[in-house]
């Protein structure tokens, strides 16, 4: 696909850089497990997927009021990114086609930050182990440490534009869920791309969203960035 390159390229973690989605589902269902309270994947995606952890252990605490009575969104969250990053490290789940796209746009020389519901250690620690930090700028991102709201508040793509230094017109966002790319689109950020992976849950998008087949159909034409002499 054509389009007029952006300055700054804003992508999800969740289910657009990592097919993680499910990942942190599984995880949660092997807490459930341990807790004596086992639960399907499936069901537990359907709950909390593209939510934000705050938001998550909401929606949790209202499905389950019993079986996570005793344990705070920090107990549980724990937990939960100890057994995450366990399963994490056993086989990485890269998403190659958004991963190539990123490469194409920093070869380009846009600046590549993230916007994810995902904690700052858990993000920093993932992209170290699959060679990607250096690819996207830590100064610009948003992790769900610094979100005021979650999504699909448009809090986190609020900062990073503001951290960036650009306007949601210079901006793209890449995104998987409804709630991401309603938040997105709530910042202003018109050019909202939305491909989700295999297997995630059916949603409605939110009107102005892009929807695409792959990752590899965009910025296909983006060109290297010149070699300073």
């Amino acid at each position: 696909m054509k389009t007029t390159l952006p300055r700054v390229a804003l992508f999800d973690v969740d289910g657009t850089l990592f097919d993680t989605e499910r990942l942190w589902s599984e995880a949660l269902s092997l807490v459930f497990e341990e807790l004596g309270h086992r639960q399907s994947v499936e069901r537990l995606m359907h709950l909390t997927y593209g939510l934000a952890w705050p938001d998550a252990y909401a929606a949790l605490r209202r499905a389950f009021p019993e079986e996570l009575a005793e344990f705070s969104a920090n107990r549980l969250g724990h937990r939960l990114c100890v057994t995450f990053d366990r399963l994490f490290q056993v086989a990485p789940p890269v998403i190659e086609s958004s991963i190539a796209l990123l490469r194409r746009l920093n070869g380009a020389g846009v600046r590549c930050a993230y916007v994810s519901g995902s904690p700052r250690s858990t993000i920093t620690a993932n992209l170290a182990r699959c060679g990607l930090a250096e690819l996207l700028d830590a100064r610009c991102s948003v992790p769900s440490d610094d979100m005021p709201r979650g999504k699909p508040a448009p809090d986190g793509y609020l900062l990073a534009l503001e951290r960036c230094g650009v306007s949601a017109a210079d901006a793209v966002a890449f995104e998987d869920s409804r709630v991401g790319s309603t938040a997105a689109l709530a910042a202003g950020i018109t050019r909202t791309f939305v491909c989700p992976p295999p297997g995630a849950p059916g949603q409605d998008y939110p009107p102005g969203a892009i929807r695409v087949g792959s990752w590899a159909e965009l910025f296909t034409d983006a060109a290297p960035a010149p070699t300073e002499i």
